[in-house]
């Protein structure tokens, strides 16, 4: 294994040394741990065989990072959820909790614990918001760890808005301006629906918002009689306080096959469903093909940007599925913004010559308007797998050809640690920082053992040589 990865530091050095004489920018020789632009961590380190899966990051105003997922132990050790504080320079701040990291058991007999968000406190401090399943029905669990990495008190049991219970499935959450936690989380209702709560950092209600803490989302369509299934995509928080909420609808048929599409609403800081926005508070992205929402950024002006990917079986024999990444925008008032690629809806594939399976997963908007995109590729090859994939668009929906590695707007990264087995490597979250791109995700690097990792794109889409 130590072999592999030296063998891939030395090509990544090489190949980078090139982009530098290339490329634009000056590299920040001081970051990463793993190669110019990247940083792997093994959460658990052997013998304790893991599969670490980043999904969330937090960027700290040291300029470090904590990077929290899951670690699930092949050993047959519960499941926990692990946080990772790296330094400005990419490397693990050995100061916070057990050598840089932290696991949290949520409780006793929770299984299948997955986090869903990291909320940060003044005194850097951070919340853990997690879904778990406990007899077979699914619960959010909020966990407090210190600034120091040490976990405070038990996880706190989420109830589930009244009447209702949580489905498993996709969670999402932000926070607000005074620091109130928003959750989206199906709920099992009419068809497959959605709840907005919203929470104070103890883990209490908010009973002053909606019908005692929580709103329930049944359908985005206006299909009298019809409930329409819905998935959790994102939430956001907007500049006036309103809650947006990205989601996957589908329109069930007689058959209750449905196409699924971008869905969004938006709500007023007391619950109520913003009438003002799109059609009666909602807005539904007409598509052919499927639209499976995963992510959700805001502009200046209060626009939305959904992310996810678009699927269609090509008419041959056999059939072949094809993904790409699909950006929709919509304007501050709910409607679909025609002047992003001429319909409102772009569509983009990574690489020629092979049916595209790309998916979005994760979203940022730069402070000059850009969109960055970013998830996974399928990588060619009999190994297949996925490569970290990114690309930025103009507010337009251009490409951006300046970014990235591939000489088209496209950053494709290969991380290559599982020799033999194929990349499952994918990125979870995206944040610009500090006139950087920070990226968190997972890759394989052998049989049972994933591992987090960071990178870090310079403005031009190059990876960032000083991240090492």
């Amino acid at each position: 294994m130590q072999l592999q990865r030296n063998a891939f530091a030395t090509l990544m050095l090489s190949s980078l040394a090139t982009l530098a004489v290339a490329g634009d920018g000056v590299y920040d020789a001081r970051f990463g741990n793993h190669a110019p632009g990247l940083s792997v961590i093994d959460v658990v380190a052997n013998p304790a065989i893991s599969i670490d899966s980043a999904s969330a990051m937090l960027t700290m105003p040291d300029g470090g990072l904590l990077v929290g997922g899951t670690s699930a132990h092949a050993s047959g050790l519960p499941t926990a959820l692990s946080l990772v504080r790296l330094d400005a320079n990419g490397q693990r701040d050995m100061a916070f909790g057990d050598g840089g990291k932290t696991l949290v058991t949520v409780a006793p007999g929770v299984l299948v614990p997955r986090l869903a968000a990291l909320i940060g406190a003044a005194d850097g401090s951070v919340h853990l918001l997690a879904t778990g399943v406990v007899d077979n029905v699914s619960r959010l669990w909020l966990c407090h760890v210190d600034a120091n990495g040490t976990v405070e008190g038990d996880c706190v049991d989420l109830p589930a808005p009244v009447g209702f219970s949580f489905r498993l499935g996709r969670l999402a959450a932000t926070v607000d301006d005074l620091g109130r936690i928003v959750t989206l989380a199906p709920i099992n209702i009419a068809g497959r629906g959605l709840s907005v709560a919203r929470w104070q950092v103890d883990g209490s209600r908010d009973t002053s918002f909606g019908s005692g803490g929580a709103v329930s989302i049944t359908r985005f369509d206006e299909l009298a009689g019809r409930a329409s299934y819905n998935t959790v995509g994102d939430v956001k928080i907007d500049t006036q306080g309103r809650i947006v909420v990205a989601a996957t609808s589908e329109l069930p048929t007689p058959t209750l096959d449905g196409v699924g599409t971008f869905a969004a609403a938006r709500l007023l800081t007391s619950g109520q469903l913003d009438t003002t926005f799109g059609d009666g508070g909602a807005r539904l992205v007409p598509t052919t093909g499927t639209l499976n929402a995963a992510a959700l950024a805001l502009d200046a002006a209060d626009g939305l940007v959904i992310g996810g990917s678009h699927v269609v079986i090509t008419p041959s024999s056999p059939p072949v599925l094809e993904s790409r990444f699909a950006l929709a925008r919509i304007d501050a008032d709910g409607n679909i913004d025609s002047g992003f690629d001429g319909t409102g809806l772009r569509r983009i594939a990574f690489r020629s010559g092979m049916p595209p399976d790309d998916a979005c997963t994760a979203l940022a908007i730069q402070p000059d308007g850009r969109i960055v995109a970013a998830g996974h590729s399928r990588a060619p090859g009999s190994n297949g797998g996925f490569d970290l994939a990114a690309t930025r668009l103009w507010p337009d929906g251009r490409l951006d050809t300046g970014f990235g590695n591939a000489g088209n707007g496209r950053f494709i990264g290969p991380i290559d640690l599982a020799d033999g087995s194929g990349n499952f490597d994918t990125i979870a979250a995206i944040r610009w920082h500090d006139q950087r791109l920070i990226a968190v995700g997972s890759a394989r690097s052998g049989y049972d053992q994933d591992e987090f990792v960071a990178i870090r794109l310079r403005a031009d889409g190059l990876l960032d040589a000083g991240f090492e």
